[in-house]
């Protein structure tokens, strides 16, 4: 959510990595046979995202318990983030609001063929400095639960879908995305994204293209941008615009 090793990723996290010189961007399979070689077993990535009215970093890692990620078996995930939002409390009334969130995970992966199927649980908090708004649904520090679920499904040598989706308790957080990715070459992928997220104070759906970049064998750029729509658009505030998201991942 990358013996010849390419990464993959999608704008929040993966975990795995690609191999052989004829798969792209996002688009992982299980390691070749190839005596002495050891796939990865570490991946870090960080990204930013821009949004109407919201701006979010987040920066985290991916370890393999059996010290290859290119294989089944149990991982180890980690990340945190740090971003702002704003909204009108009365029109004319700006309130804008830090925030920060982390996670603790544990998952599995499995290879059905070229399926992969990543699962994660643990646990999540979020801390959201909104004292000025004394009707602020979101306030303060929350600890809960998180489940996310991965499934990345190469179609031929040149296509793929991915799927994630995660929840969590705090807040009713919710993160769903399917991408339909083509390698256009050996380093770089494209295709459409669709996401829908929310939790208890808005809900987005945001639609447009992403590439991917492996920039080295082991290192990989994923850009994607669109427009978001404000599904929970009210008198006050109108969300809807423009989004853009910017995501780095390197494997060792």
């Amino acid at each position: 959510m990358l013996g010849v090793v390419r990464g993959f990723g999608c704008s929040i996290v993966l975990s795995g990595a690609l191999l052989g010189s004829a798969m792209a961007a996002d688009m992982p399979t299980k390691a070749p046979a190839v005596p002495f070689v050891a796939g990865p077993w570490l991946e870090l990535f960080g990204g930013f995202v821009v949004a109407p009215d919201s701006t979010y970093g987040y920066a985290g890692g991916v370890a393999a318990f059996n010290h290859d990620l290119n294989k089944d078996g149990f991982l180890f995930r980690i990340a945190g983030g740090d971003g702002h939002y704003k909204y009108d409390i009365v029109p004319g009334v700006s309130n804008g609001v830090d925030f920060q969130t982390g996670e603790v995970m544990v998952g599995y992966q499995a290879y059905f063929g070229s399926t992969r199927v990543t699962g994660y649980v643990g646990a999540n908090v979020e801390d959201h400095h909104n004292n000025t708004d004394p009707l602020a649904v979101m306030n303060g520090t929350k600890w809960g639960v998180k489940g996310q679920g991965e499934i990345l499904v190469p179609i031929s040598q040149l296509a793929y879908l991915y799927g994630q989706a995660s929840y969590s308790s705090v807040w009713n957080n919710y993160f769903v995305m399917a991408k339909a990715g083509y390698n256009i070459t050996p380093a770089i992928s494209i295709g459409p994204e669709v996401i829908s997220l929310g939790n208890d104070r808005f809900d987005a759906v945001r639609v447009g293209p992403f590439i991917g970049i492996n920039v080295t064998p082991s290192a990989q750029i994923i850009l994607s941008g669109g427009y978001s729509w404000d599904t929970r658009n009210d008198n006050i505030n109108d969300q809807n615009g423009a989004y853009g998201t910017v995501h780095v991942r390197v494997t060792f």
